[in-house]
């Protein structure tokens, strides 16, 4: 006779596994591996699309059984997961679990081989970690349950040849969870870790825990709908493809255009569908809006500054001290970032007209470390606060909130000799008005920022639609989580630390490209730098290392993104020129300033160039520069993009519209 779990009784385990401790994704890729090393009988595996043994195991941990590609698995730890309710698409087995276990914070539970695909084995007292991956820190909650997540798993399977000779239920479900246990390969030393072992043997109102047929999945998944109070007009699980896309690439973007066009919204927006994703996972805000005022002299009002006068203090020797530190949000929010615990969690430091100061005044710390970050660690000497000042600071921070993530943070460093340095989770995005009461950036701002230029619309443009458009297009907040922490780890592992930055495109076999595949698109990114190097330097423009590997990575991230997205290998062949318009958009033109006598007729020339135009084309690419110096592109160099129907239309729209400004006032920069 046929044994099934009630769809109240699966149900009634989604619920406990979803509201217990468990943080949403990790004990859920865990599983999968551990029931992969099952299936395959070894301790190394391959975690990828094309292994049979891991796509049984995410089929039997999380097929939802719904028939749908956009609900095609389940996880029921992420249940109250804001705009997903814990669903996962059908490409989640090219880009979940093996772009999850790469991380950072699961650097002391897997260790992966650099094979292809690449083979994934436990490290060496993992299960010592494996509490600090798979739980959060509120203790309110109950430990996730071991026969909950054993009921999860036998959802919809007849359990006769299972459960012979048992007729009550509690010996049922204590043979489904042994049995689960046996499947998945759990140690005594990892459910002791990270589970609850109590049996709840509870009937259920629909006849269960056990009935004679099978419930229909949608009997007991839960629907996913938008949180209470949002409309079509505004949905949070929807962000700026432009913005997650600049920011994975490189940590520093400025968003720039006129007032009331949306750049606060954009960062802002992002920043908070971020914090709920990670509500479970995160103590305080991982994001600060900083407003920037015209007195910003010194780094002291990010950095802040000691003080004789603070709140009185209660020293080791029984003495005490009013001597203090005036801590600023700005610190707090990168201590935060900074410790164990959120280590993968995009953290954001907004700065709200970053413009109406000297930049330099007051971030040139934070420009040098940025760009130290890449090639230093954390014992290289090179601080952002020095050792002194750290010591106070954690003083006061133990005593005023003792237990904190900011106080921990900062003693962790002490404790451990670490320098106070940049985080490589944590993001900058500025935003920047243009007009007489704010300054020009400096070349050595932009060279360490992408450029994001979002431009007013007609009202008719807006206030007949029916949703808000996202600069760059849309990208999901989940999406968004996974790109940014792609960024967060090639950081982290210093992965674009590279002598020759056009290998970086190597990685886009990852997407099923081929080696002649990426080669073409390598020798048009070339073609483009070499061309626009040519036209903007005897313009006194020239870009070095720094912009050439820059725009290799955006472009690389640009089609990780839409692939991650869903987008196929033919769509990413078709639209892969869409990065390359917006790498020399972000990143190279915005350099290009200067009065007409400077800039002649350069500025329509480069935008020949990019529509595919060589020096004796109409319009030509090239220009006359002072007494009859010809700088031109010949026809051997000119740029062709098979796949384009229109080349690098942003980049060449933005140069008619500067060279349509430089003829009429006679001046002109990018952000102008």
């Amino acid at each position: 006779m046929a044994i099934f779990l009630s769809a109240k009784r699966i149900e009634r385990a989604i619920g406990q596994l979803g509201e217990s401790r468990a943080k949403r994704t990790p004990l859920f890729d865990f599983m999968i591996v551990k029931r992969t090393m099952a299936i395959k009988g070894a301790a190394s595996v391959a975690i990828a699309e094309s292994a049979p043994a891991f796509i049984q195991a995410l089929e039997e941990i999380g097929a939802a059984g719904l028939g749908r590609d956009d609900h095609y698995y389940f996880n029921p730890f992420a249940l109250r997961e804001a705009d997903k309710t814990g669903y996962r698409p059908r490409r989640y087995r090219s880009n979940g679990t093996n772009s999850t276990i790469s991380g950072t914070p699961w650097r002391d539970i897997i260790v992966l081989s650099s094979d292809s695909p690449r083979q994934a084995s436990l490290a060496s007292g993992y299960d010592t970690h494996l509490a600090a991956l798979a739980l959060t820190a509120n203790k309110a909650k109950p430990l996730p349950n071991l026969t909950e997540a054993a009921v999860w798993y036998w959802r919809g399977q007849d359990l006769d040849s299972v459960l012979t000779g048992i007729s009550d239920a509690a010996g049922r479900l204590k043979r489904l969870t042994d049995e689960f246990v046996a499947r998945i390969g759990f140690t005594a030393a990892e459910i002791a870790a990270v589970f609850d072992t109590s049996i709840d043997d509870g009937a259920t109102d629909d006849g269960g825990p056990f009935v004679s047929s099978a419930p229909a999945p949608q009997d007991y998944l839960p629907v996913k709908s938008l949180p209470i109070g949002v409309t079509k007009a505004e949905n949070p699980a929807e962000v700026s493809f432009a913005l997650v896309t600049a920011l994975a690439a490189k940590n520093f973007v400025i968003l720039t255009g006129p007032s009331g066009t949306g750049k606060s919204r954009a960062a802002l927006k992002l920043a908070e569908g971020l914090q709920r994703l990670h509500a479970d996972e995160v103590q305080g805000s991982i994001f600060e809006l900083v407003a920037v005022g015209p007195d910003w002299t010194s780094p002291k009002r990010l950095l802040g500054f000691r003080t004789p006068f603070g709140k009185e203090r209660k020293l080791p020797d029984g003495t005490t001290t009013h001597e203090s530190y005036e801590i600023t949000d700005a610190i707090r929010l990168i201590l935060r970032a900074s410790h164990s615990d959120a280590a993968d969690i995009p953290h954001f430091l907004i700065f709200d007209e970053m413009n109406l100061s000297h930049v330099e005044r007051y971030f040139a710390p934070f420009l040098s470390l940025m760009e130290a970050a890449t090639i230093l660690d954390a014992e290289s000497g090179l601080s952002l606060i020095g050792g002194d000042d750290l010591k106070l600071i954690a003083a006061v921070l133990e005593a005023d909130s003792p237990g904190s993530r900011e106080a921990e943070a900062a003693t962790a460093m002490l404790n451990d000799g670490r320098d106070f340095i940049l985080p490589p989770n944590l993001f900058f995005v500025g935003t920047v008005n243009v007009d007489e009461t704010t300054y020009m950036f400096s070349p050595k701002v932009l060279d360490r920022a992408h450029v994001i230029e979002l431009n007013a619309e007609r009202p008719s443009a807006y206030l007949g639609a029916a949703t808000r458009t996202e600069p760059g297009g849309i990208i999901a907040i989940a999406q968004a989580d996974v790109a940014l922490k792609r960024g967060i780890d090639a950081r982290e592992s210093q992965k674009y630390a590279v002598a020759n930055p056009a290998t970086i495109l190597d990685s886009l076999a990852d997407t099923g490209l081929t080696a002649p595949e990426i080669d073409t698109i390598r020798a048009a990114v070339v073609t483009a730098l070499d061309g626009t190097y040519d036209l903007v330097s005897p313009l006194g423009f020239a870009f070095g290392y720094r912009i050439a590997k820059e725009a290799f990575i955006y472009v690389t991230e640009w089609m990780l993104s839409k692939h991650a997205a869903g987008a196929d290998k033919a769509a990413l062949l078709v639209t892969w020129h869409d990065a390359l318009d917006y790498a020399m958009l972000q990143k190279v033109l915005p350099k290009i300033h200067g009065n007409r006598r400077a800039l002649g007729d350069s500025l329509r020339a480069l935008s020949a160039f990019y529509a595919g135009n060589d020096s004796g084309s109409t319009p030509s690419a090239g220009y006359t520069l002072g007494l009859g110096t010809k700088v031109e592109i010949p026809a051997a160099r000119k740029l062709t993009l098979a796949e384009a129907t229109a080349q690098l239309p942003q980049s060449r729209q933005k140069l008619d519209t500067m060279h349509d400004r430089l003829q009429a006032t006679g001046y002109v920069s990018f952000v102008s």
